[in-house]
């Protein structure tokens, strides 16, 4: 595999035209709604909602992200199955999750480089990028993943997701 493109480079939106790849700065920038100190029925309910009218994302790109950060969600309650204590719950997400959750981040650059076959949206690079940095500890992961299924499902009922 060659190396990871800059991240900070540009790209096309859509039709529309290019949009900076950085962190939201003007006009076509879209608003990351994930904030983890949010009240949960905030974060999975209308924040979900005006998250998922800004995105678009074809139905495979979608599985691959989702699937992948589900499934990191799904080994994380596995091996807090057993466990009562956050402190517990945080040294378990600390050797097991977050380095890979990290990763995906790497994987959203390399989708999004310009010379790739089916190139990932920008918008949703950036909102996946943006919350996977607001990620701080276990209790954050867990409402990023609830926070993008949510939008996952607003997604699909507002028919964002082309096949």
């Amino acid at each position: 595999m060659s190396r990871f493109p800059n991240q900070g480079r540009g790209g096309g939106h859509s039709s529309s035209g290019p949009r900076s790849s950085g962190p939201p700065s003007g006009g076509t920038a879209i608003a990351i709604q994930f904030d983890p100190s949010k009240d949960e029925k905030d974060l999975y309910g209308d924040l979900a909602e005006e998250q998922a009218k800004e995105l678009r994302i074809n139905s495979s790109q979608l599985r691959k992200f989702f699937g992948e950060a589900k499934d990191l969600y799904r080994q994380f309650n596995a091996l807090i199955a057993s466990v009562s204590t956050d402190e517990e719950k945080q040294r378990i997400y600390a050797e097991k999750i977050e380095a890979r959750f990290l990763m995906l981040r790497s994987k959203i650059a390399y989708a999004r480089r310009p010379n790739a076959q089916a190139r990932l949206d920008d918008g949703f690079a950036n909102f996946m990028d943006q919350c996977i940095r607001k990620v701080k500890n276990q209790r954050d992961f867990v409402r990023f993943i609830l926070h993008f299924e949510a939008v996952v499902g607003f997604m699909y009922g507002m028919e964002k997701v082309s096949k």
